[in-house]
């Protein structure tokens, strides 16, 4: 793109999101052609930003990580018109050990459950079918806002909305799994019978280096409960491999546990280093 911009066939070139908010000035020094960057929590800013850069004032505009952005204008749906995602919150507060999600995007803040609201009817109105709950961990959502975990309830009041008939539930970490967000599962059609629950990996030794908050047993419970609690759900997870220190033998337990969760959908990915995690220094 900075080669475009060189050649004339850009008009101006602006950086946004992770990478923005955390190399700002790296950017800057080594790609002269960039014209704004714009960090994580800044992306009400654009449209000004776009105005600047085009006026030939370029910039680096970066708000507080912990700011929690809200824009009025109505959202452009881009995924085709018949589902779309809701980002219930923002930021993270669990620093598993290999994530620097928390230094980029600040801790957990929850959106207020009526902008969401408001959100998804006008997502309706545009035909939007199915909603997709997204957020760094889904499970915690309200709790910083009105002390306690308010998913299910949020839950209950997405399926009122006309218009809406799938609701997609993505990234529950398992130990905060409740028996309210079943029971909303069980008791409402809209909810889909399929959940997301990452779990990086089945060792209590790499799980314990890892920071996460679950062991194997826990992880063993929990997925046992949600078999007989909804016996068609669909569960899908995440793991990493090859993290630091993980012996052949850990990495055989894990497959062993695959083989008996049988999880409907996968995703493993092999473990890479981010810069200024704990996980990094290992």
């Amino acid at each position: 793109m900075a080669e475009y911009k060189k050649e004339g066939r850009l008009k101006a070139l602006i950086v946004t999101g992770c990478l923005a908010q955390r190399y700002q000035k790296e950017i800057m020094e080594e790609i002269p052609e960039v014209d704004a960057v714009l960090g994580t929590t800044s992306y009400h800013r654009i449209v000004e930003t776009i105005e600047e850069a085009l006026a030939g004032n370029g910039h680096v505009e970066l708000d507080d990580i912990d700011a929690l952005p809200l824009v009025d204008s109505k959202r452009l749906v881009t995924t085709g018109g018949h589902f779309a995602y809701l980002k219930i919150a923002e930021g993270c507060d669990k620093h598993c050990t290999y994530c620097i999600i928390p230094k980029i995007r600040g801790n957990y803040r929850s959106i207020p459950m009526e902008k969401l609201l408001k959100e998804a009817e006008e997502l309706a109105e545009q035909g939007v079918k199915e909603l997709i709950l997204v957020a760094q961990e889904t499970t915690l959502y309200g709790k910083d806002l009105y002390g306690e975990k308010s998913l299910s309830k949020l839950l209950r009041e997405l399926c009122k909305i006309n218009g809406i008939r799938w609701i997609r539930l993505l990234y529950c970490y398992p130990e905060e799994i409740d028996d309210a967000l079943i029971q909303v599962m069980k008791e409402e059609k809209k909810i889909c019978h399929y959940l997301d629950l990452p779990i990086q990996h089945a060792n209590d030794t790499i799980l314990k280096r890892m920071g996460r908050r679950t062991s194997k047993q826990q992880l063993e419970k929990i997925v046992k409960k949600l078999r007989q609690e909804i016996p068609d759900i669909a569960l899908r997870t995440t793991l990493i491999t090859g993290f630091p220190g993980e012996t052949q033998e850990q990495h055989e337990e894990l497959m062993e546990f695959v083989d008996e969760m049988e999880f409907d959908r996968l995703g493993v990915f092999t473990y890479s280093p981010e810069e200024d995690t704990k996980a990094a220094e290992m």
